[in-house]
């Protein structure tokens, strides 16, 4: 469990920001800018992954549908000795754009068997520019491979990362021997029996 969420969203943001410089072009991408890219992106979601089980954002954030892409497995079976070679065993010419549950895009990513940037390359400059990831899990590799734009990535953290909650509701679950929590991020208008010691102070 996360005590003070504080710090670990202060995180988040930062490295929305280092992403965020990573996506003018480049005319190389090297093995550590690569390393340093796909740590980011795994700690993010980690991140993201630790405050939602610690009960510390908004369950309208929580269950915010995230617009990606998913590709259909080729019929091959995908194994360690061939996914460096992962684009001839998805059909990339036959795409479907779709909304995944958060929590799913967590498990891709951070359990990912195959993880890979994506650029957009002009053709006339040779310019790449990094415009997002592919990714699929262990259990999806001979399914589908998923793509998330780098912009949506950048957008959830810096949303998660500037989220507040500010009211709570606690259930007690006897069949999990736990409380089930549900967390608001909406302004709570003020008692009026509150307002009026305000009131009364600012009089004194």
């Amino acid at each position: 469990m996360i005590y003070e969420s504080y710090y670990w969203k202060t995180e988040l943001i930062k490295l929305s920001k280092k992403l965020t410089k990573r996506i003018p072009y480049k005319r190389f991408w090297t093995d550590a800018q690569n390393g340093a890219f796909e740590k980011e992106i795994m700690i993010g979601f980690y991140i993201v992954r630790k405050l939602i089980e610690s009960q510390k954002l908004p369950n309208r954030l929580v269950s915010t549908k995230i617009v990606g892409r998913k590709f259909p497995n080729k019929n091959v079976t995908v194994h360690l000795m061939n996914t460096h070679r992962f684009y001839e065993h998805y059909d990339f010419e036959n795409g479907k754009t779709d909304k995944f549950d958060l929590k799913f895009l967590i498990n891709q990513i951070v359990h990912s068997y195959i993880f890979s940037p994506e650029f957009d390359i002009n053709e006339e400059t040779g310019e790449m520019t990094l415009s997002s990831i592919h990714f699929c899990s262990d259990d999806q590799r001979n399914k589908w491979i998923y793509e998330l734009r780098l912009s949506t990535i950048i957008n959830l953290f810096d949303k998660i990362g500037n989220s507040v909650v500010t009211n709570s509701h606690m259930t007690f679950d006897a069949n999990k021997n736990d409380y089930r929590i549900v967390q608001g991020d909406e302004e709570i208008p003020m008692p009026k029996d509150v307002k009026q010691i305000i009131k009364q102070t600012k009089r004194k």
